[in-house]
């Protein structure tokens, strides 16, 4: 297995990017747990990948950013965007967009890319309006303590994606300093709903042994004024 660094990483997996699997699964139904939903609001999606989140949120406007061009070109190949949805190319740590912006800022399984996170948390807090929420969602730090890696196929090779293990404490200390209040958290375990991709992968037999861990964390926050 060969560990790549997240940019190397996704450009070699953009073309099959958008194959669903267990944790996506569960991370999509935390980030709807936690709303709110994004209907009427303006949305930012940070590490956004294809943009695939992107479709049908009914947002008013909708603005999806990611390190990978190749990821973003997949997007726009393959995604049916509406004209209220646009794609550009950023860093999460710093975005190229205005202060106050959104109502609503999402930055899914990203965090744990990054060498620290206090400088992603003060961007998700200046681009988001006075009010707005901010859901942040990373591969749980249990799954990684556990053997668990976020890995890849590509040309018959698998590959690993880098992670960085950030605490709960490490980023709720980092939200708070930029201006963000905890006002939910939750996380997501293996379980019955998401035994079809053990099966689809031929690894049942893992399924047993990874029943109940917690795979996904999820925290939503409110930007302070």
């Amino acid at each position: 297995m060969t560990l790549l660094a997240p940019a190397e990483a996704y450009r070699l997996w953009a073309p099959t990017y958008g194959a669903e699997n267990a944790i996506t699964h569960l991370e999509q139904g935390l980030v709807r747990e936690l709303g709110p939903s994004p209907a009427g609001l303006s949305l930012l999606d940070v590490g956004c990948g294809t943009g695939r989140r992107l479709v049908d949120t009914r947002a008013r406007r909708a603005v999806g950013v990611d390190l990978c061009p190749e990821m973003l070109a997949v997007g726009r190949e393959t995604h049916p965007f509406g004209p209220n949805v646009r794609l550009q190319t950023g860093d999460v740590r710093e975005l190229q967009l205005p202060a106050g912006a959104f109502d609503l800022v999402w930055c899914r399984l990203v965090v744990g890319h990054l060498d620290e996170c206090r400088r992603a948390y003060r961007e998700l807090a200046r681009v988001t309006r006075k009010g707005g929420r901010v859901i942040v969602t990373d591969f749980h730090p249990a799954a990684h303590a556990a053997g668990h890696r976020r890995t890849f196929r590509h040309d018959d090779a698998v590959h690993e994606v880098e992670h960085r293990v950030h605490s709960v404490d490490e980023q709720l200390s980092a939200a708070a300093a930029a201006g963000l209040t905890l006002i939910d958290r939750a996380e997501a375990s293996i379980g019955p709903d998401v035994r079809s991709y053990y099966a689809a992968a031929g690894r049942e037999a893992l399924y047993e042994d990874h029943l109940g861990l917690p795979v996904v964390l999820a925290l939503a926050f409110r930007r302070d004024g």
